[in-house]
């Protein structure tokens, strides 16, 4: 699994304006099973995206694609880890 952590570069206004773009893009690769959580932090200077994938080419090459990205509204950080527990409930999809 793959942690993205979205590090807010521009003020909030501008990345509310992307938004629903966003949220779109989240919506594909949540329908996908890509994508298994994601939100904002709670001092609210980033995010965080959890991937299901072991790739880290994968997932640059999807984040890409991200509006936030598209438009430099954010910098990325990605954290590989080797989940050795997994919910089965997550397995299941």
């Amino acid at each position: 699994m793959i942690i993205v952590t979205f590090k807010f570069k521009r003020p909030l206004e501008e990345l509310l304006a992307k938004f629903e773009e966003h949220n779109k893009f989240l919506d594909e690769y949540f329908a996908n099973n890509k994508f298994i959580a994601s939100g904002p932090l709670e001092n609210k200077t980033g995010a965080i995206i959890v991937v299901m994938s072991d790739s880290l080419e994968e997932v640059k090459n999807i984040m890409k694609l991200d509006p936030f990205c598209v438009y430099d509204l954010v910098d990325l950080e990605f954290t590989l880890f080797h989940a050795n527990k997994i919910s089965p409930n997550l397995l299941t999809h």
